[in-house]
């Protein structure tokens, strides 16, 4: 007996991004793809989304070198189609692969591709990370010379290093194979190489990285739980955990 497609119940905007909630059944299939994937493919170890301590990992890996770059993809999810996330199921060898990415992605509201990876599905997060780590993106990544430090964390790439020029061809290269790859480039939040950058909220330096102070002024301007305030004083601490002005590696 066929089954009615309704991959979702409704959508809505959160912080002016729109959410789509997923049907039941879209949920189950969701979980089913989520599982398939982890299964078939081993995420590279400088994919820090699927690691222990995410992006703080992040930035006390690159904290030990002079410079840094990242590069933020526009509309990470909303910029993956239909038929991006069914070539990159075909890749790992998932069966069904066209069903899949149908379940998988709604009618994009920003237009481009038709239809697109929405927030809100649980399957979305492994899938835009396995169609960026499939593309020719993935394949440069894993290619840059032991020198330079590389991390992705969902929509940011971050690069770092103790060389500038060393640190610009590898940005510059990144640059240009994403923009081949058809990832849209952020420029307001993409940062070329220098000696400091903010990213994940925070800013980072050889040798230390810090919450932003905007960043700890918006969390206090609206009333906390004392749970609340001690879970972020918390998170700040690890995140400077380890701040050392220590020789480059």
């Amino acid at each position: 007996m066929p089954v009615r497609f309704e991959n979702f119940d409704y959508s809505f905007k959160l912080g002016g991004k729109p959410v789509f909630k997923p049907s039941d059944f879209g949920r189950k299939i969701g979980y089913d793809i989520k599982a398939q994937v982890e299964e078939a493919y081993q995420f590279d170890p400088f994919v820090f989304h699927f690691l222990p301590g995410g992006h703080v990992a992040a930035l006390h890996a690159h904290r030990q070198r002079k410079f840094f770059a990242r590069i933020d993809i526009e509309r990470f999810f909303y910029g993956i189609g239909r038929s991006r996330v069914m070539h990159a199921l075909r890749a790992i060898g998932l069966a069904r692969s066209e069903h899949y990415a149908k379940w998988s992605t709604v009618k994009n509201p920003y237009g481009d591709p038709s239809y697109a990876l929405p927030y809100g599905f649980v399957q979305s997060p492994i899938l835009a990370s396995l169609a960026l780590m499939t593309s020719p993106v993935g394949n440069y990544l894993r290619g840059l010379p032991d020198d330079i430090l590389k991390s992705v964390y969902m929509d940011d790439i971050a690069l770092s290093g103790n060389d500038l020029d060393a640190l610009t061809v590898a940005f510059n290269g990144l640059v240009a194979v994403l923009a081949d790859s058809g990832f849209q480039i952020n420029g307001d939040k993409t940062r070329p190489p220098a000696a400091a950058m903010d990213v994940f909220n925070c800013d980072l330096s050889f040798g230390e990285a810090v919450v932003r102070e905007d960043r700890k002024i918006e969390f206090y301007e609206i009333d906390r739980s004392g749970a609340s305030a001690s879970a972020f004083e918390r998170y700040c601490a690890a995140v400077e955990n380890g701040n050392v002005a220590a020789e480059p590696a």
